[in-house]
């Protein structure tokens, strides 16, 4: 791969065209994040599947379901919480209620609200799973970042999940974020 540095003759034919702003270090900075993301979604979901034969999707899911007040969330919480469309939870979520994992019930108040809740398959599956999923984290992120940096790269991921036009408050790291 070429890469155009500053210095360099933009006039030499022989050197590829640079665009304004790609080698920008906000685009780099973007970039290193995505691919992160990507190679640890690719590792621990292996991990996850070969271990329990879940992806971690379905882990994600249950792990939020488990984590929500009463054990139990809307479908549209649950979009919002793993970035799928509602048409892409509702597909999720059948898939999930065949297996045996959650289970649909209605909101008394509200009937176009569906609430989600782990069956007790469901619970056992996210209670062995998280034992195994603590164990990749710990071998694919824990082992690989320095300690002391952690608190620094909780602190970021957590400004940027968050709603930049909402003020917070950033949240201490703790045993379950």
């Amino acid at each position: 791969m070429f890469v155009y540095h500053a210095g360099m003759d933009p006039a030499d034919a022989s050197a590829p065209r640079s665009f304004c702003g790609v080698d920008d270090e906000r685009i780099h900075t973007f970039g290193l994040l995505l691919e992160a993301h990507a190679r640890l979604t690719q590792l621990l979901d292996a991990d996850l599947q070969a271990s329990d034969d879940i992806s971690l999707q379905t882990y994600e899911v249950l792990l939020r379901i488990g984590r929500s007040d009463d054990q139990r969330v809307t479908m549209s919480a649950l979009a919002n919480g793993v970035a799928l469309t509602t048409g892409g939870v509702t597909r999720l979520a059948d898939r999930l209620e065949k297996a045996g994992l959650i289970q649909r019930g209605s909101c008394p108040s509200d009937r176009r609200v569906t609430w989600l809740s782990l069956t007790d398959t469901g619970a056992q599956t996210l209670e062995v799973a998280t034992q195994h999923h603590l164990e990749s984290l710990a071998r694919h992120v824990q082992s690989r970042v320095d300690p002391a940096d952690l608190p620094a790269l909780h602190r970021s991921l957590d400004v940027l999940r968050s709603d930049p036009t909402e003020p917070t408050e950033p949240t201490e790291p703790t045993s379950q974020d």
